[in-house]
């Protein structure tokens, strides 16, 4: 059996190992994982796969992909064998999530670009919109006087998402074009989206997404993602001639790949 781990924002608070079962509520179809109190809903999705999958996303929702033919039995078994493991990374995210500090958008604050902190500086202007810049260490956000705390506020982030959308198309753009020349495949379409769960896809008429929050990692997560995602032009799986050419481009991609998975809960404001 696989199981993909991805780390997720959750509010639940789980003891591993107690009276697990799994049942389904006949209303509305959901289906839950029940220890104790705390009832976790999972999305079953059936699909061609050979093996049965675990994911715990970015929202803390938990999806189970499965063969075509396996049998709910066999299904609720392995959550049944699963269930330390579920218990235990829903609390190391809930652990990690709770140590993230809300964004403020006041001078002083701390926000990543590219790997790298850089300290917010907001300045009043007497502008039509919003406009941010960086010199140097610092990330200027001019904004109009004499708005509301909530407006400030939202106008503020709102610019710098925009902001950082714009550099990471630039980005991309450099990068597309490298790569796609060493894995010998290139996209029809790139597109840049506010994604949840996932860093990237690549659909099978050959167009990559790609989530924008990924322009506040270090360049060579950017570079892993990517590679990733054009190897997927080739091999729309992840099979062992997919991860060969992962590797033949981005050798130590299982440490790219390990830093996202335990960092990429900070990115994004």
């Amino acid at each position: 059996m696989e199981v993909a781990k991805s780390f997720a924002y959750t509010d639940l608070k789980i003891t591993k190992g107690i009276n697990l079962y799994v049942s389904e509520d006949m209303d509305n179809k959901k289906r839950f994982i029940e220890i104790k109190d705390n009832k976790i809903p999972y999305t079953l999705v059936r699909t061609r796969r050979r093996t049965i999958g675990i994911t715990i996303d970015i929202n803390g929702e938990v999806k189970v992909s499965a063969p075509l033919r396996v049998s709910e039995r066999q299904i609720k078994e392995i959550l049944h064998k699963k269930a330390d493991w579920i218990a235990r990374k829903l609390n190391e995210v809930t652990e990690k999530n709770s140590n993230i500090t809300c964004r403020q958008f006041v001078s002083g604050e701390s926000l990543p670009y590219l790997g790298k902190e850089y300290v917010l500086e907001i300045e009043e202007k007497d502008l039509p919109r919003a406009r941010v810049s960086l010199d140097g260490g610092v990330l200027y956000v001019s904004i109009a006087p004499g708005l509301s705390s909530e407006s400030r506020k939202q106008e503020i982030q709102e610019a710098l998402i925009k902001w950082y959308r714009q550099r990471f198309s630039e980005v991309v753009k450099e990068r597309i074009e490298k790569y796609s020349s060493r894995v010998n495949a290139a996209p029809n379409r790139v597109v840049i989206k506010d994604q949840k769960t996932i860093w990237g896809s690549c659909s099978k008429k050959g167009n990559i997404n790609l989530n924008w929050k990924l322009v506040m990692a270090p360049p060579d997560i950017i570079d892993y993602v990517i590679v990733h995602e054009l190897c997927h032009l080739k091999f729309m799986n992840h099979s062992k001639d997919f991860w060969g050419l992962v590797q033949s481009v981005i050798p130590d991609y299982n440490e790219r790949r390990k830093w996202l998975r335990e960092n990429g809960h900070m990115l994004g404001i």
